[in-house]
């Protein structure tokens, strides 16, 4: 342990108490907090699918999920109206009583769009060789950055009015912004319940777009913020 020698730490703490006094003291200073919040309608359809090979040795599966992502990525591609990324590729060993059995390759696909039929329909074809991972619903970026507008700006207008209203409570003619900071809620996605996801795997699937309601989202922003209320 290494001692600090006591001149060095008085001489560290008058410098500290120095600073502090000779920081102005804050009076009049009022927090507050405003909100506003709406209903979107999920606009995005997002499936996730995968692709999973096993084999004594891992070269051959991963031949096969490697095959089986380039016919999916091809034939995603054909569809303008489709967004398409590959996600996480994993080879994992088999076991069985502590020992390699072999070895277990998987890939996945994540698809969406605005056009649900046209996703289905993709998904439907896509099913003869990937597994539906997941699939649930968004609110696109679009959409969401214009409510997000939308909604800071009433937010803001919120803690005006709000502020404005405690500086004449207390009698005094104005107020000045000290800080603010404007947070808002991320995107979520919507997954289904079990009982559509396991209608969502089997060969139908290009029905179900027409028969599982999208809903809503709640977009949220919130405005936190100090004010100094004026001097009179």
């Amino acid at each position: 342990m290494r001692l600090i020698p006591i001149t060095a730490l008085s001489i560290a703490l008058y410098a500290t108490s120095a600073i502090a006094h000779n920081e102005p003291p804050q009076y009049n200073r009022v927090h507050l907090d405003e909100s506003a919040r709406a209903e979107v309608d999920n606009d995005l359809l997002v499936v996730v699918l995968s692709a999973q090979a096993e084999g004594r040795d891992a070269s051959a599966p991963a031949d096969e999920v490697n095959r089986l992502m380039d016919w999916a990525v091809n034939l995603s591609r054909s569809h303008p109206e489709v967004k398409l990324q590959t996600l996480g590729y994993q080879t994992h060993a088999v076991y069985n009583k502590d020992k390699i059995r072999g070895w277990r390759v998987s890939q996945s696909l994540r698809l969406e769009s605005r056009d649900n039929r046209l996703l289905g329909d993709l998904v439907a074809k896509l099913q003869a060789q990937l597994h539906v991972q997941s699939l649930g619903y968004e609110v696109s970026d679009e959409q969401r950055r214009g409510h997000l507008d939308e909604l800071t700006a009433t937010a803001i207008t919120r803690f005006q009015a709000r502020a404005k209203h405690i500086a004449g409570a207390l009698g005094r003619t104005g107020f000045r912004l000290v800080n603010l900071q404007i947070n808002d809620s991320r995107n979520r996605p919507m997954p289904l319940a079990r009982g559509m996801m396991m209608e969502a795997a089997t060969a139908d699937f290009s029905v179900a777009p027409a028969t599982i309601e999208a809903g809503t989202q709640e977009l949220t922003v919130s405005v936190s913020g100090e004010i100094e209320l004026s001097e009179d």
